[in-house]
This record gives C-alpha cells, sequence and structure tokens, in this order.
C-alpha cells in the first residue's frame, strides 16, 4: 500500500493543528498557518494572550476580549502580497477576515465553522476569498 501525500491544503491545516496545541485557552484552542507563493511555510500562530500579559482563563467572556487570535499570531511572520493561503482550525472572525485581506491573502483552509461570526463568510464572497472546508 503507497502512502498518499498530504496535499498543500492538508499540510499547512495539519501545522495548523500543531501549532494550536499551544494555546492556553481552555475553551478554544486554535491554530493557523500561512503558507506563500512558493508553498514554504511563512508562519505559525495560535491564540493567546499578548506577550507579557496575564490573561484570566477561568472567566470565558472577559478572556474573549484579551486573547489575540492565531490568525494574527501567524500574520506577524508575511508582508502583505506574500502569501496564497491561510489555514486555520477554525473558520477565522470578521476582524481576522479584514486584516487577511488587508495582507492580500485569497485562500483560506478551515477545520471548523466559527459560529460567533458568520459575517467572515458573507466577507469572503464579497472579498473573492475562497473558502476551503476539511474535516
Amino acid at each position: 500500500m503507497k502512502n498518499r501525500r498530504l496535499k498543500l491544503e492538508e499540510y499547512a491545516l495539519e501545522l495548523a493543528k500543531i501549532a494550536s496545541l499551544r494555546s492556553e485557552d481552555p475553551f478554544q484552542k486554535v491554530g493557523a498557518c500561512i503558507v506563500r507563493f512558493d508553498k514554504s511555510i511563512a508562519g505559525l500562530g495560535y491564540n493567546g494572550a499578548p506577550s507579557g500579559i496575564k490573561i484570566d482563563w477561568s472567566n470565558r467572556e472577559e478572556r474573549r476580549k484579551r486573547v489575540l487570535h492565531a490568525e494574527v499570531n501567524a500574520l506577524r511572520y508575511v508582508k502583505p502580497n506574500e502569501s496564497m493561503m491561510i489555514a486555520c482550525t477554525l473558520l477565522p472572525c470578521r476582524s481576522c477576515i479584514q486584516m487577511i485581506a488587508a495582507y492580500n491573502i485569497k485562500k483560506i483552509i478551515y477545520n471548523d465553522i466559527y459560529l460567533l461570526d458568520k459575517s467572515a463568510i458573507k466577507l469572503c464572497k464579497e472579498w473573492d476569498i475562497k473558502l476551503i472546508k476539511i474535516n
């Protein structure tokens, strides 16, 4: 039996899943992986507290106001127009879609839908950002 080579999208999503394991968030662990046009990995990120900041993880609503999203942390490593796609364990929220669009990334691979912000799908259609869900 031959081993099947992962497609680039699957590979990026697996790396995003690994990155999510670094998250301290007890409620939602999220990871992101950005891929350049040459298919190299540009950056990984996970949701968490800003560097040097402590978050009370026990209060879900209060922590939600303070946590940096995985996409934001991954985007720190790239320049606009440098990357072809971002893979995320969770469909990015509206604010992260706006940042992804600002970097001119036109493809988002994701694993699960973010139920708290359904406007992200509408924005992606409007801004011609391709969404691909991989289970």
